[in-house]
Order: C-alpha cells, then structure tokens, then sequence
C-alpha cells in the first residue's frame, strides 16, 4: 500500500510541477494585485505604447528572454523572466513589464534590441502608484527608474541564437 501512495504522489508531481512547479517567487503586491484582475491606471496616450494590458494570475510562467553578447559572432544570455502584461495595440505585449524571480527585480524588455531594464528597489505598488516612467523606460530610459541589467556574472553566454 505504502508503495502505491508513494508511487502516485510522484506521478501527481510529474503532472503538477509543469505547471505550477516553476519557482516564480512573486511578492505579495503583484500577486494579490494579478488575482484581482486590475488593471493599471494611467493616462494611456502618456506612454509610448497606449494601453498595456496586465496578464492573468492564471496565465503567469516563467518565460525566457535574451540579452545579446557583446562579441563579435552571434551571441546571447539567456534570462528566467514571468512576463506580467499581455495587451497592447501598438507593440508586443511580451515582457513590457516583468518580473525576474531569481533577481527579484521588477523591469521591462525592448525585444526589438534585446535590452533588459530593471528597477531596483522598486515594489509593484511603487509602479501601481505611477506606472508611466516603468512602461515607458524601454522607449525613454530614464536612470532614475531603471538601469540595463548586466547578465555576466550570473549568466552563461550563449553562442548562436534563440530562434
């Protein structure tokens, strides 16, 4: 019987970990602000890419995104990041604000030139309270909100790419 028991926990886990299994370590604002079903507010034409919608709790898993090396071939590091919004008219959705469960660093990923910004000390309820500079840093850095993360002491490079 013991043997049984065990045996279907493990292949419960095999079906589970998939899905829920991925470490995101959310803090408590953002998840208890994704289970609401909120939206942002904000003057959407003060921002670049007009309205930007923000993903379902349900919907949330860690993705990847990638920074490109800074070498002469093809290269690039590829980082864990839970992409928190999934509307926008204008622009890919992806990754217009996120969130990297290993750094526990809120930021924003420019996927047409693979730049990463990251807003240290900043909370969710920080980008609540005004959201217009963290959704617009990728087309308007401003160093006061959000510096390039630098990928090399915490990631390998990758030679070739992604895709």
């Amino acid at each position: 019987m013991w043997e049984i028991r065990k045996y279907l926990k493990l292949l419960a886990l095999l079906f589970v970990l998939p899905t829920f299994g991925q470490n995101m370590n959310l803090p408590e604002d953002i998840t208890e602000f994704l289970k609401s079903k909120a939206e942002l507010i904000y003057d959407h034409k003060s921002v670049e890419p007009d309205f930007v919608g923000i993903i379902d709790f349900d919907k949330l898993e860690v993705g990847k995104i990638w920074i490109e090396g800074e070498t002469n071939e093809k290269s690039y590091y590829e980082i864990p990041a839970i992409n928190l919004t999934d509307k926008c008219e204008h622009y890919s959705p992806e990754f217009i604000l996120l969130y990297l469960p290993n750094e526990k660093l809120f930021g924003t990923w420019d996927s047409d030139h693979w730049n990463l910004y990251v807003f240290p000390n900043t909370t969710w309820n920080d980008i609540i309270k005004n959201p217009v500079p963290y959704i617009n840093q990728q087309w308007n850095p401003k160093k006061e909100i959000g510096i390039l993360f630098d990928p090399k002491a915490d990631y390998k490079l990758i030679k070739g790419w992604p895709f």
